[in-house]
This record gives C-alpha cells, structure tokens and sequence, in this order.
C-alpha cells in the first residue's frame, strides 16, 4: 500500500473537521498537515499542525511537500463584512496554499464549492466561489475534484444562529426539490465522499446526487 501525505485547509469548519476524522481512519494516510489559526487539541500523531495566519507562509515551504490537498476554507459575510477580505480568505488564501503545494509535486486537489458556484453570477458568494473553482483548474493539477453541496447539516463550533433557522427549514424545501442539487446535505456526508481515493484523473464535480452516498 502506497503511504500518501494530505494537507487540509479549513479543518475547523463544519466539512473540514468531519473531514479530519475520515482521513485519520484512513490506512493509506500516512501524515495529515493542518494550516490552522488556532491550535487543535488531542490530535492523534498523523496529524500534524501549522498555526499560521496565512501571511508568511514562506517560512513552512517543507509543509506544502503533500500528495493531496482538500480546500475547505470558507467565511461569512456577518465575520467578514468586507467584501475584498472576504475574497481573499475564499479565494486568495485557497490560491496560495494551492499553488505552493503544485510547486511542491502536489498532483491531486479537493475544494468545497458551493450548487450554483459561477464566475459570471450576480451573487457575490457564488461569483468568488466559481472564480476559485476555475483558478484551481487552471492550476493544472492531475486531479480536481470540486464538490458543490446546498444546505450542510451538521453542529457547528461557532454560532450561526440563521444557519439554525435555515437548517429547520430545510425538510419543507427538500421536499420541493425532490433529491435534487439544491437539496440539503449532511457535512459528514460530504466529507466521506471527498475522503474516497480518487481514480480518475481531470476535473470532476460532484452535487447532492453524488454527495450523499
């Protein structure tokens, strides 16, 4: 079995940290890195962290030497009401560590997107969110895997109290969308998709239909 090394961004998020766990149990897994602002505790000891706010990444250029990394960064506009800090946290921050980890022989790449991700769209979130997709592509790495879930179900650390209300919701609008994309998806289930050796090479992405096995 051939050992890989993975690097996670955004593994304190709702996807990410169920992310975390999925790749621990993972054999084929020999070393997990983490780009953190804050310290994670009771990590087992594959997994290994960089506590960094992500301006002077220079000074961790062994850390980006990963076979696979998973971009599962993401902010909201109540956190980051600033629409360029916003673009360069979802956009900016997902470029530099991507690219340093091509430099770096990286040839395999999972992003977290988001249903009706578009670089041409009105909607600020969805134009970033398509404008990274197509900057991870351009990239040129083996493989892309981009995953673009509706709704995540699931507890999080921090409080989104809106989040709450939606995810209430969300039954009555599932069943107006009748297992299509924009149906709601558990985070775990995502991150086990996402944690699955990929065999293809190119561009692959997935919605609801593909994410919720």
């Amino acid at each position: 079995m051939i050992k890989r090394v993975a690097m996670i961004i955004g593994s304190s998020g709702l996807v990410g940290s169920c992310l975390l766990d999925e790749l621990i149990k993972r054999q084929d897994i020999a070393e997990i890195r983490l780009l953190v602002r804050k310290p994670i505790s009771q990590l087992p000891r594959k997994v290994h962290q960089f506590v960094t706010d992500f301006t002077a990444l220079d000074v961790a250029s062994d850390f980006f030497k990963v076979d696979v990394l998973y971009c599962c960064l993401g902010t909201t506009r109540k956190k980051t009401p600033n629409l360029q800090a916003y673009k360069a946290i979802d956009f900016g921050i997902t470029m530099d560590v991507a690219r340093r980890t091509k430099i770096n022989g990286c040839n395999e790449v999972h992003l977290v997107s988001s249903v009706g991700a578009n670089a041409t769209s009105s909607n600020f979130y969805l134009r970033i969110k398509g404008e990274t997709e197509e900057g991870l592509i351009s990239l040129g790495f083996e493989r892309c895997c981009i995953y673009r879930p509706s709704m995540l179900l699931g507890k999080r650390h921090e409080s989104r109290p809106l989040e709450r209300v939606a995810q209430r919701l969300m039954p009555i609008f599932d069943l107006l969308t009748l297992g299509g994309k924009y149906h709601s998806i558990e985070a775990s289930s995502v991150a086990r998709t996402m944690s699955q050796p990929v065999k293809v090479a190119g561009v692959v992405i997935l919605e609801y239909q593909e994410l919720r096995g």
